[in-house]
């Protein structure tokens, strides 16, 4: 699978995914709202760890260098 995020770009998603979950755990009392936090923040850490973002993907964008 071809890598499609830059490594900023994934240490952005890294950082915003650490952040959402220290608001999920700490901020926010409601069960589901939590709940969704947690799941963008796991979707955000797994694209993050692969380098492969599949909305990019659908919109054709690539952050990654093109590999001479």
């Amino acid at each position: 699978m071809l890598c499609n995020l830059s490594n900023l770009d994934r240490v952005v998603r890294v950082l915003f995914a650490v952040v959402l979950i220290g608001s999920a755990v700490y901020f926010v009392p409601s069960p589901v709202p939590k709940t969704l936090l947690l799941a963008v923040a796991v979707l955000l850490l797994t694209s993050a760890w692969f380098g492969v973002c599949y909305v990019y993907k659908l919109l054709g964008i690539s952050t990654a260098r093109p590999k001479p």
